[in-house]
């Protein structure tokens, strides 16, 4: 069991971090640290192309129900770990974000974007099986 004072450490402690990450408790549109794993939405979208600037941001349209993008997913996993710091992984559910997938004419899925300067760069990456791992690193080594 916590006692009082530690309880209120780690609540300030938490409180601390998420300031640091530039959000406050609670806040589901904070802006993502930049070398996390995002679930783009709406709400934190503008937040996303603004990190661009900065950093490469790979828009990943996907959906739970679709097969090759979770053959996808932990290729993207490991690339993502060993590029620590390099790109953003931005994940856009395009069942819940279909504003979003209409923006960048997603018409099939997987469909990796690249974002830089606050704009698409032009640099997708469609469809994916294992075959096509070696490419997919080969995409991102260009980002």
């Amino acid at each position: 069991m916590f006692g009082r004072r530690k309880f209120a450490a780690l609540v300030v402690t938490g409180a601390a971090a998420a300031a640091l990450l530039g959000g406050s408790v609670g806040t589901a549109a904070a802006a993502p640290a930049d070398d996390t794993i995002v679930d783009v939405t709406s709400a934190n979208y503008q937040q996303i192309v603004e990190l661009s600037k900065s950093k490469p941001v790979v828009l990943d349209f996907t959906a739970s129900w679709c097969h090759w993008c979770q053959v996808e997913k932990p290729y993207l996993q490991k690339f993502h770990d060993a590029d620590k710091g390099k790109w953003v992984w931005a994940k856009v559910d395009v069942d819940q974000n279909k504003e979003l997938s209409n923006k960048y004419n997603v018409d099939g899925i997987p469909d990796l974007i690249e974002l830089k300067g606050g704009q698409e760069v032009g640099s997708r990456f469609q469809g994916f099986d294992k075959d096509q791992a070696d490419n997919l690193r080969d995409w991102l080594n260009g980002l």
